[in-house]
């Protein structure tokens, strides 16, 4: 297993994660559940932790696919770079989300505003998640960008002749 592989297989956490964690604690704010909140910010604490080996395989990968034909060294380091924000974000909401997790087991009259700020802070995150998943992308899969020809020709079926 290489570090373009283990990339592939950790930088689906954060994406995911986040998503799922923002319903989560969407359900948690409309229904006004503390566990469904609480849970939605352990989602978030293991996103935050599994952004690290996402951006920290990257590297490694970059070194790998960086000279396949048709993988554009641009696109690559606009993925760099997004890839870099969302760790900060990441990490950030992961704090929030601590905090907010800390506050609503103790009972403290802060745990209403950490569950804002974790609210807003996980969208922010998972649309910085998305974007750079959808960048890596585009690194191995053309057809994201709409810049390929892809062939609508379909093999000519064989004619079956019988008697």
């Amino acid at each position: 297993m290489n570090d373009a592989h283990l990339h592939l297989l950790f930088n689906h956490f954060p994406i995911v994660g986040t998503f799922i964690s923002l319903a989560v604690l969407g359900i948690g704010f409309i229904i006004n559940n503390s566990t469904v909140k609480k849970i939605a910010y352990g989602i978030l604490i293991f996103c935050a932790i599994m952004t690290l080996p996402a951006f920290f395989t990257g590297e490694g990968a970059e070194e790998i696919v960086e000279e396949f034909p048709g993988v554009s060294h641009d696109v690559i380091h606009e993925h760099e770079e997004m890839a870099e924000l969302s760790l900060w974000i990441g990490i950030i909401t992961g704090i929030v989300a601590a905090f907010a997790l800390y506050f609503e087991v103790v009972g403290h009259k802060l745990a209403r505003v950490f569950s804002l700020f974790a609210l807003l802070s996980n969208l922010a995150c998972f649309i910085v998640m998305a974007r750079v998943g959808n960048s890596g992308g585009e690194i191995r899969h053309p057809e994201i960008t709409g810049k390929t020809s892809v062939s609508t020709n379909k093999p000519e079926e064989s004619e079956v002749e019988g008697d």
